[in-house]
């Protein structure tokens, strides 16, 4: 089962809500680069819980602080599995990047177990599971099964499907840096917000997005989180100006960071913008795909 990234075309704060959580509008998109997950029955059940999850990723962890994990946990109890499930998690997307990785995870997890053990548990249903998982996972189950693009709004659990993204060639710079989401909505203040017209901008966006032109959807291009990130950690801002100087339509962050993207008019120019700014940017990753 396939784990899609994401990225943030366009990210905003509207507003923030009794309960604490922050009202959002955002438009996300899946993109190329995936984790791959194996899920199967196990032959055997000698660790005492019923999820054993394995991964190529060092750092990360396996027991039940794991969406992965958490994911498969809650579809036994929710629907009385009692089958032991092997899990084996390939990782090639970042963690705490802006990419969503985590989440895609989570969703391919709910996705591949409702395949293997037949459990026919519709689509929407996932998406609401997945909704008390994290904010991003039910467009992480939508991605990772059908539409590649939406519009989501809310705290991002509510999502209208937008139509396909002309095809585009992206360059990912993924510095070696983790931005805990948590961190950054703490210096988020909205008070500083009230002058930017964000409906205005989304109306742009979304006028750009609808005539499918790679250039307009890329001017557009939108992130409240940039200028707080970047504060924190200057080289997202290096990196976004150096891949705009390097011919970009254009360049910005994903999610709170701190992956940033760009896009490029074809592929040889986008491989080519990544083995130059690699030398340049010695602890980010960067790669070429594709929407």
């Amino acid at each position: 089962m396939d784990a899609f990234a994401k990225i943030n075309l366009f990210l905003a704060v509207i507003g923030k809500r009794e309960d604490g959580y922050h009202e959002l509008v955002s438009v996300m998109q899946k993109i190329g680069l995936r984790d791959r997950l194996t899920i199967a029955k196990a032959q055997h059940n000698t660790s005492g819980t019923l999820v054993t999850l394995k991964t190529d990723a060092p750092n990360l962890p396996t027991n039940d602080t794991n969406l992965v994990v958490k994911a498969a946990n809650l579809l036994i109890k929710e629907y009385g599995i009692a089958t032991p499930l092997a899990i084996n998690l390939t990782k090639r997307i970042p963690t705490g990047a802006g990419l969503g990785g985590g989440s895609s995870d989570c969703a391919a997890t709910l996705l591949g177990i409702n395949q293997l053990l037949g459990l026919q548990v519709p689509l929407d249903k996932l998406m609401e599971l997945g909704a008390t998982l994290g904010a991003d996972v039910p467009f992480c189950v939508m991605a990772n099964s059908c539409n590649t693009t939406a519009l989501a709004q809310g705290i991002g659990e509510k999502l209208t499907p937008l139509p396909p993204h002309p095809k585009c060639h992206v360059v990912l710079a993924c510095p070696k840096i983790h931005v805990s989401t948590g961190e950054i909505f703490k210096v988020l203040t909205l008070c500083g917000l009230t002058g930017i017209n964000i409906q205005a901008k989304l109306d742009n966006f979304m006028a750009a997005y609808n005539s499918k032109d790679i250039l307009q959807i890329s001017k557009n291009f939108y992130n409240t989180f940039t200028p707080i990130t970047s504060k924190i950690h200057p080289q997202i801002s290096s990196l976004i100006s150096d891949l705009q100087n390097h011919g970009a339509y254009n360049a910005a962050m994903t999610g709170t960071g701190s992956t940033v993207f760009a896009y490029f008019e074809n592929e040889n120019k986008a491989k080519m913008v990544c083995e130059i700014l690699e030398k340049t940017h010695t602890n980010t990753k960067f790669c070429h795909t594709e929407i």
